[in-house]
């Protein structure tokens, strides 16, 4: 943890498309406990970048997805898979 102490993400709701997703980035940031802000210092990327990602309405891209997991101390080969899977199932070739 990093010093800074942010406030915890609740869930987002099923209702978005890329709930599961957001839902799995906003547990990394819980568990490493930091604020947005700090978060998106560490990986150079604006904070908005990091809040869209885990906003559930659209997937971020997988450049920003995995800066957040690296700097949340998250597996990248296990999200760079994960958002494949999402890349594909929302654009309809689901394997």
């Amino acid at each position: 943890m990093s010093g800074t102490v942010g406030r915890p993400f609740g869930p987002v709701g099923p209702d978005r498309p890329f709930a599961d997703f957001a839902n799995g980035l906003r547990a990394l940031k819980n568990a490493d406990g930091s604020t947005l802000e700090r978060l998106s210092g560490r990986a150079n990327y604006s904070k908005s970048a990091f809040s869209d990602a885990a906003g559930g309405l659209r997937l971020p891209t997988l450049e920003v997805t995995l800066a957040f997991v690296r700097v949340c101390g998250g597996c990248e080969p296990e999200w760079e898979t994960r958002w494949t899977l999402e890349y594909k199932r929302s654009n309809g070739r689901e394997t």
